[in-house]
């Protein structure tokens, strides 16, 4: 097991840990409820845990989110931003 993880799980692990449900998480990811679904299910199996909030707990735990910033964000915007320079 690698406690290496993507961008893309990431943001998810950023949005499971402000709480959203997987269809709040897929609305802001632009994916689709069902690939938001696998993804977290592969990340439970990935990281041996049982539930979202154990997810949530090992990736604190890791230091794979950061630990005393609330809420948890990600670097790069999710994809409702727009380029520097680009119309509204």
């Amino acid at each position: 097991m690698t406690d290496r993880i993507s961008p893309r799980d990431l943001r998810l692990m950023v949005l499971l840990a402000r709480g959203h449900t997987t269809d709040r998480a897929a609305r802001e990811l632009c994916l689709s409820r069902h690939t938001v679904g696998e993804e977290i299910s592969s990340l439970l199996d990935r990281f041996n845990c049982r539930n979202r909030a154990e997810l949530v707990a090992y990736c604190y735990a890791h230091r794979l989110l950061p630990i005393g910033i609330w809420p948890p964000s990600f670097q790069k915007g999710d994809c409702h931003e727009r380029p520097p320079g680009s119309a509204a």
